[in-house]
């Protein structure tokens, strides 16, 4: 049985709200909260401080691009994780959220599985196992044919904390990320897939898990962790 953290439902239609919350309850999520519109919304993310944040497109008082914004300018809450919900026939209004500092979209007709394996990533961070540094690395991500500049926050074999100044598609995309390591002339060419957002100022840094890796890659990294590493215990 999946398990899930503090949950908040937000969406105009009592319906969905009772839908959604049944399937979540189901899934033994921590605590679910619901509101019926975006103020309502916007008050018990401040009060209750859930992981994630389930929301529709209309809020009855505010669009849900607001409501995204709303969050991200808020230094209390802006780490939230937000799922659009919204009919597949509506993909523009997916854009706009994403744009706004939206996580991730999940359309109508809701998929239990595909629910389930949204909701477990936006409301889990995953485990730092891999030994990391902090390091800035100028980085070029390669997204369907479209390069974005950006730097490294920290590096370890297993992913990056990438800054950029631009928001991506949402959680789950995949980039190819093309960089140097210091003092290695060899270029590094890695795909990855990013695993969560956080959204601070004008500065939009997303974790990225590396995909498809060779054993020499990995040990290029983990040659120039273990290097800085121990240049910050001298």
């Amino acid at each position: 049985m999946t398990r899930f953290g503090r949950i908040l439902l937000v969406d105009h239609s009592r319906g969905a709200l009772l839908f959604q919350e049944t399937i979540l309850r189901r899934r033994q999520a921590e605590s679910v909260f619901t509101a019926l519109s975006g103020a309502e919304g916007l008050q018990k993310a401040r009060a209750e401080r859930p992981q994630l944040v389930v929301f529709g497109f209309d809020l009855f008082d505010m669009t849900a691009p607001e409501f995204c914004r709303e969050i991200r300018s808020d230094p209390e809450i802006k780490s939230i994780s937000l799922l659009l919900v919204c009919e597949r026939e509506n993909s523009a209004h997916a854009e706009l959220c994403l744009s706004a500092g939206c996580n991730d979209v999940i359309f109508r007709p809701l998929q239990r599985e595909e629910l389930d394996e949204k909701v477990s990533r936006l409301t889990s961070i995953p485990s730092r196992r891999q030994l990391r540094t902090i390091t800035r690395i100028e980085v070029s991500l390669e997204n369907n044919g479209r390069f974005i500049l950006g730097r490294s926050l920290n590096i370890s074999a297993n992913g990056m904390l990438l800054e950029v100044d631009r928001v991506l598609p949402g959680d789950g995309t995949r980039v190819r990320i093309h960089f140097y390591l210091p003092g290695d002339p060899k270029p590094m060419q890695i795909m990855g897939e990013v695993l969560r957002a956080e959204f601070t100022g004008t500065m939009a840094k997303y974790g990225v898990c590396f995909l498809e890796m060779h054993g020499e890659e990995r040990e290029r990294i983990e040659r120039y962790v273990h290097r800085l590493r121990a240049r910050e215990l001298l």
